[in-house]
């Protein structure tokens, strides 16, 4: 019923064509593997010390060597997944179709334990300060005690009529859990007991379809020393002052992929793939990359170097000035879609495409 009631996203238009590019970055392929195909939900990749785990939507969970891509451990659940792999360097989390959250040991992949959530996970599991967290498809926020998988606490939120088919991950922090949701709230959260500290309306719902009311907070939430920064779809991009969560600023924007701060700016990309930089501090437009279209961006990060780095439906890995929004290079580690975000690691950067490759890369000027 729930999947009855979730909006897919709009119908596709084709992807803009890739301009020729003078590439001033190369993207060095260090190696590549198969880690099975994704799932329903988000499938990323984990670095745990000195391996890289990854998961697939046919229950197998793999650790690699992150400097050479040799398989560490292989564990088959022999049940369907619906998210990837989240956690820490102690314990590792997966969500299956029956709701259930796994444990593993982080090290060995050998099963710790299993929790009952009330309806799918479609998100990594995250962790931190003593707790693991997640949310589910019906709107219920859970952190779950790491040693045993017990309900540390656990709070309801009723999801509107129709939502995208995306959830943006529960940011921990020290004391508190930040938790967007589907209907435009920003909630901060007591990470010992779930008690409500503050709420934010990022967008309010208006207009006479459930489509037009759709304002999802799917975008991974950013935060620096200065403040909390946040966007949803049909709605807007703001800055929020942590202690109480209210509005320093806010621009009008529908985002629906994902956004990524530095020291330099807020990068944004909305929900027809133009790629814009925001000032952290007015919320101005730097600039804006409206040259790839429709290519269905992953969510962005950053190199090393401070450039940005982002996936695309056809495969491709494209990194921008972060400077102007020029294009500076690209490569193709997939003929499928890289929906997660690339994941940084020193000066590596591991991509998972859809189709199950896993890849790392480094960038040289």
């Amino acid at each position: 019923m729930l999947v009855g009631a979730c909006a897919s996203d709009p119908p596709p238009t084709p992807p803009t064509a890739l301009e020729a590019i003078s590439s001033e970055v190369q993207l060095l392929r260090l190696w590549s593997s198969k880690a099975g195909e994704a799932g329903r939900g988000l499938f990323e990749p984990l670095v745990v010390d000195d391996q890289v785990v990854v998961s697939n939507r046919a229950g197998v969970i793999s650790s690699f060597a992150t400097d050479s891509g040799v398989r560490r451990w292989r564990k088959n659940l022999d049940v369907t997944l619906t998210s990837g792999v989240g956690g820490d360097s102690e314990v590792i989390y997966v969500s299956d179709v029956n709701a259930q959250v796994h444990a593993f040991d982080a090290s060995t992949g050998e099963s710790l334990w299993e929790s009952g959530a009330s309806s799918e996970v479609l998100m990594p599991v995250v962790s931190g300060f003593g707790v693991a967290a997640f949310r589910s498809a019906d709107g219920r926020v859970v952190a779950l005690e790491p040693e045993d998988g017990t309900e540390r606490w656990s709070v309801s939120n009723t999801p509107p009529a129709l939502t995208l088919n995306g959830y943006s991950r529960p940011l921990l922090l020290d004391g508190g859990v930040l938790v967007g949701l589907d209907d435009g709230r920003l909630l901060a959260l007591d990470t010992a007991s779930g008690r409500l500290i503050w709420e934010t309306v990022l967008s309010v719902p208006s207009g006479r379809s459930e489509v037009e009311r759709l304002v999802d907070l799917d975008a991974d939430i950013a935060i620096d020393d200065e403040g909390i920064y946040v966007a949803n779809y049909q709605g807007r991009a703001a800055r929020l002052e942590p202690g109480r969560g209210q509005i320093v600023w806010s621009t009008p924007l529908s985002v629906g992929s994902g956004i990524a701060l530095d020291d330099s700016g807020l990068i944004v990309v909305d929900d027809e793939d133009n790629i814009i930089k925001l000032d952290k501090e007015t919320g101005q437009q730097i600039w804006k990359n409206d040259t790839m279209t429709s290519r269905r961006f992953s969510p962005p990060a950053f190199t090393p170097e401070g450039d940005i780095v982002l996936g695309d439906v056809e495969g491709y890995l494209h990194v921008l000035d972060a400077d102007d929004g020029t294009v500076l290079g690209r490569a193709r580690p997939a003929s499928d879609a890289i929906k997660a975000r690339p994941l940084r690691v020193d000066n590596t950067l591991y991509i998972q495409a859809t189709s199950g490759v896993l890849a790392a890369y480094r960038l040289t000027r």
